[in-house]
Parts: C-alpha cells; structure tokens; sequence
C-alpha cells in the first residue's frame, strides 16, 4: 500500500530555503511505529502526520524527527497548513490544530501561516557556564548579552536551552561537540541550544538539537517562539508587545525568516512556505 507524501520547505518564500519538513495528509490508521520509519526513510529534521478533526478541533498533527516523536514542531506546523489550504483541505483562516503540546489556534493572516506556542515557561535548570562553553564550542567570555547575561531553559511547547552571544561573528563561529552536547540535552531533559544574538533591531540564531537526531536546524518555530517569550520577559518590548523576524540557516545556505509576536496574552511564530516535492511512499 502507498500514501501520499510531500516535502515542504518552511519559513521561506524560495524554493530550496527555509527547513524542509515532510507531511502526510492522510496518516489515519499508522501506527507510532510506522510514523517512526516513515519520518527516518524522510530524513528530514520532522515529519508532521496528519489526522481528522473532531468538534473540539480541525485536526490532529503528529510529529516525528528521524529517531522519535516530538510535541510540537513549529516549522512543520506551517509546512503542514500552507499544504494543506493548498490542497484545497482548509477552506476558512482560522483553526484549532490537537498537537500532544495541546489545542493550538492556527491563523492565516496575509500570506503567513500563524501559529499560537503553548503557554511560556522559563525552566529553572542548573548549567555549568565553563562546561556548557566548552560543549559549544564558544569562548565563555562571549556568552552573554546586556538583556541577559547566561543561558536559561525557556519553552513554548518544547524546552530549549537559550543562548545569548555577543556578536553575529560569535555566532557564527559556534562549533559544539555533538555527541557530547545530546549526552546534555538527555541530562537536562531539553530538546536542545537556541543560541541567538540581537543585531540592532535584528534578531540572529542557530538552533542545535543532536538528541533528537538533528545537528543544526535552518528554521526552528518553537524555540523562536520561546526566544521570544524569553525576550519580552527580559523587557525587550514596546507597548507591552514585542515582534521580530528571527533569521536562521543562513550560514548553512538555507535562508529562513520566523516571525515572532509576543504579547502577555500569547506567542505567535508565522512564516510563508512552498511545496517543493510530492509523491507517494510505500507504508512500512
């Protein structure tokens, strides 16, 4: 038996931009396991699954990165709702999408997918500076900006360790020890490092999650999502609001922009995407 499968690279309005994520409209009757081969034969960073609605919400989403299964996936959310109003499949610009991080809304506004992150949380998680440093490849006196001087564990679905740094080229020049950083992130129970860094009004990052099966990601909406509750939190806001465009993947030619609005109400990540591949797959 076959299914239809596509890949869609999100936050992105170019083809061979954004991250790439692959979605399976029709997932009703896969197992978890089943899911599990699918997302590794993919070998993209996830794989979203989706089933029918019920009265409380338009669909069921599933989340898979090639060795487990996540809660929640930013850039394959707005890979998965861009597909499927192209598929004809969403006929009205608001929805409820059942992720296992909870009923979230989704929105269409202009030509962005929206999405609401779960409720932000900062995590109160002990990090040594001087070994967390040496895991990342970083120079300890280059951690730290004037908002927020260390790493902090935020989430908006999924816990991520934030990393301020000084300066784009700081950035840039992060070079972690994989295996020794999944070795952490299983410790810390986190999904992995969102390091960032402010460039005036820009916002910069890198996003690495090697227990999970990913090296470095081009667009990660959930961290971004929890970047910018972390932010706003820190005071980084006007009119009790705080919005940004998060630029990742530029360093690893796969330009990505994640849009971020964070209000004390909610956090919103939006982005555009584009089909860029559709075929049907055999079922394991």
């Amino acid at each position: 038996m076959k299914r239809k499968i596509y890949q869609v690279d999100a936050f992105t309005d170019q083809a061979f931009g954004g991250n790439a994520a692959g979605v399976m409209v029709n997932a009703e009757g896969l197992t978890e396991n089943q899911m599990l081969i699918i997302a590794r034969e993919m070998q993209l960073s996830e794989t979203a699954f989706v089933f029918p609605g019920s009265s409380d919400y338009d669909f069921e989403v599933r989340f898979f990165t090639p060795t487990e299964e996540v809660d929640l996936c930013g850039h394959a959310t707005i890979a998965t709702f861009s597909l499927l109003k192209e598929l004809g499949m969403i006929k009205k610009d608001k929805l409820v999408q059942k992720t296992k991080a909870g009923l979230l809304d989704i929105e269409f506004i202009d030509d962005k997918v929206v999405m609401t992150q779960a409720d932000p949380v900062c995590v109160d998680v002990n990090i040594d500076l001087d070994h967390f440093a040496f895991i990342m490849g970083i120079d300890k006196d280059l951690i730290g900006i004037d908002l927020m001087k260390g790493p902090e564990v935020w989430s908006t679905g999924l816990k991520d360790i934030m990393l301020p740094v000084k300066s784009k080229e700081a950035l840039k020049d992060i070079s972690p020890n994989m295996g020794k950083l999944a070795s952490l992130s299983h410790e810390l129970d986190v999904i992995g490092v969102h390091a960032f860094t402010l460039d005036e009004k820009d916002v910069w990052c890198r996003n690495f999650a090697p227990g999970c099966g990913i090296n470095e990601e081009a667009a990660t909406g959930t961290s971004n999502g929890a970047l910018g509750a972390c932010l706003y939190n820190k005071g980084l806001k006007e009119n009790d609001e705080l919005s940004f465009y998060a630029y990742q993947g530029y360093w690893m030619e796969s330009p990505s922009q994640i849009y971020v609005k964070v209000s004390d109400k909610r956090v919103l990540v939006g982005g555009k995407a584009v089909t860029v591949l559709a075929g049907e797959i055999l079922l394991p």
